[in-house]
Formats: C-alpha cells, sequence, structure tokens
C-alpha cells in the first residue's frame, strides 16, 4: 500500500478513534485499515495508537504523526484540486520549435490566430531545423518537414510539401533544359545537406508510373532550403525547392521550372511532441489548432502575409 492512502487510512482510525468505523467510512476491510496502521507504525518506528478492548486512543507520538500527516494529506488534496483548475483552462506557455523559413511564412499567422482565441497561452516560437531532444531542449510541440522521422519520436503527419526543380533562367541559356532526370548527370545540382533530407533525387512520372534516381553532380551542398534558393536565384545550378517558395519567384521571372512533367517526393509536415498521453490542455488545444488548419488548406496554409526578401548575395560567401 502507497505511504499517502496508508496516511489517509491513520487519520481516519485516529478521527474515529475506531478501526471498524474507519474501515466502514473508507469502504475497506477492517483487516486492510488494521494492516495499513500496523505498517505504518512499523516504517516509522513508533507506536501511533494505543489499542485496547474499548476504544483507540492516539499516543504522544501519533499526535504529533497526525498533525504532519493531515498537512501531507492537506498538500496533495490542494495539488489535486490546482491541477484540475488548471487542466481546465487553456493557460501556460508553450515552447515551440519550427523551420525557420517555414515558421515565419506560414505558423505566426497560425499562432497569432490561437492566442487570439486563447489569451492566457504564452508561445515561445524557436526558429530552426534541428530536431533536438524535447527534453533537453525544454520543447514541448515542434513542427518538422521530412521525408521520415526517427521512429523514437512520438509525431503526427499533418501535411506535405510539393517539390519542384527550378533553376534560374541565365543558368538554362547557358547549359540548357534537361528534358529527362538521366540528363542531371551533366548539370550543376544544388543538394540540401540536412539531418533528414534526402541527398539522392528521386523522381516518378505520373502517367508511364517510371521511377528513376538520376545519378547526381553536386555542385553544391547546403543544410538551408534558404540557401538553396539563393543559390539557385544566383544561377549556381538545379534545385529542389518548396513549390511555396519557389513559386513566386517562377511569377516574377526569377526561377524556371526544371522537368515539370516529373514529380518529386513531397516531404511531410510533421508534429512531434513528447509523448501521447498526459500533454497539457494548452498542448492538446494546439496540436489540434494546427491540423485543423492544414487540413482546412489541404495540407499547406496560405502566407497572409509576403515575409521579408533577403539578397541573395550575401547568403553564400
Amino acid at each position: 500500500m502507497d505511504r499517502l492512502k496508508a496516511l489517509e487510512i491513520f487519520a481516519a482510525v485516529a478521527e474515529r478513534n475506531s478501526f471498524t468505523r474507519a474501515a466502514a467510512a473508507l469502504d475497506l476491510s477492517t483487516p486492510v485499515v488494521t494492516r495499513a496502521v500496523q505498517e505504518l507504525e512499523q516504517s516509522l518506528g513508533l507506536r501511533l495508537l494505543q489499542r485496547s478492548t474499548r476504544r483507540v486512543a492516539l499516543t504522544r507520538e501519533g499526535e504529533a504523526a497526525l498533525a504532519r500527516a493531515r498537512g501531507v494529506i492537506g498538500a496533495y488534496e490542494a495539488l489535486m484540486h490546482s491541477s484540475r483548475q488548471h487542466g481546465a483552462e487553456v493557460a501556460g506557455d508553450i515552447r515551440f520549435s519550427a523551420p525557420a523559413s517555414f515558421g515565419a511564412a506560414r505558423l505566426a499567422p497560425l499562432l497569432a490566430d490561437f492566442m487570439a482565441q486563447h489569451p492566457q497561452v504564452r508561445i515561445d516560437l524557436v526558429l530552426g531545423d534541428a530536431l533536438e531532444s524535447m527534453d533537453d531542449g525544454g520543447v514541448d510541440l515542434a513542427l518538422r518537414i521530412a521525408q521520415v522521422l526517427p521512429e523514437h519520436l512520438v509525431a503526427r503527419r499533418i501535411g506535405e510539401v510539393p517539390m519542384g526543380v527550378y533553376a534560374a533562367p541565365a543558368y538554362l541559356r547557358a547549359r540548357g533544359l534537361p528534358r529527362d532526370p538521366g540528363e542531371l548527370a551533366g548539370h550543376d545540382c544544388v543538394v540540401h545537406s540536412g539531418p533528414h533530407a534526402s541527398r539522392a533525387w528521386q523522381f516518378s512520372h505520373p502517367v508511364t508510373q517510371e521511377r528513376t534516381q538520376p545519378v547526381l553532380r553536386q555542385a553544391l551542398r547546403a543544410n538551408h532550403v534558404d540557401a538553396l534558393m539563393a543559390a539557385a536565384l544566383l544561377g549556381q545550378g538545379l534545385a529542389v525547392l518548396p513549390r511555396v517558395l519557389a513559386d513566386p519567384a517562377v511569377a516574377r521571372g526569377e526561377l524556371q521550372p526544371v522537368l515539370a512533367a516529373w514529380a518529386c517526393p513531397a516531404p511531410g509536415i510533421f508534429l512531434v511532441y513528447r509523448e501521447r498521453q498526459h500533454q497539457p490542455l494548452r498542448v492538446r488545444k494546439l496540436i489540434e489548432h494546427l491540423t485543423k488548419a492544414f487540413d482546412a488548406a489541404d495540407g499547406m496554409p496560405r502566407i497572409v502575409a509576403r515575409p521579408p526578401v533577403v539578397q541573395a548575395q550575401g547568403l553564400l560567401h
């Protein structure tokens, strides 16, 4: 029997001066109550109660123990009450980690909407691509974009990021437009080197169902999509980029789609959290909010405001 329960039983016996009445009040058998008090006395090395055929009375040590037992029981009940009260409201701090480019463009508006609905929640948004330990980093919830995640992580897939191959028009004028993935061996390729990115480019043809993984000439590797984007804009080669980031540059004439007839695997958008059970209500509500937003947007919420454009010339030197 746990110590807290034993203290509750001892207090009930002391308050009623009877093992039998305490057993009835606690809906336990008298032998269970008697044994619990005996084990408590043994563990403390004290006699707490004087027993006689007529009544049960506290010893001097028992009186001191009863006062402390009531304090422990009261503190536990206050803690449980506070937990229930706190669990019934959406309030408190959430440390949320997300990729920098994605967080600025899409998550900020969603988080602002969530905090407008729940003004007692404070969010610490940490932008970065590393999947740090949830415990070591103090992170309550993380959004990550990857083809697959390590098996030990608890995660929910909420969307995906359509990808495509892009290059600057100047590069294509100088090197030619590849018509087939097999021609990529003769081109400069800018490749993502992040820990959860595939350095191989895979393609599938939606009509012929052909799948291929061509040989690449990796002219440049970078561990951040912004650097890949900058390299492509500078004409340093072809890059596989999220369409949501590249399409505005295409509209401005700064990039051009390549191998548009071929599909690239779309990495998933995952919410990663500590555990499936015992999540604070505020974290559960944020997971529900983001999942609903991504579902409504078919996996990719729209940008409500264009993020500032960083000049490409400063990123690769």
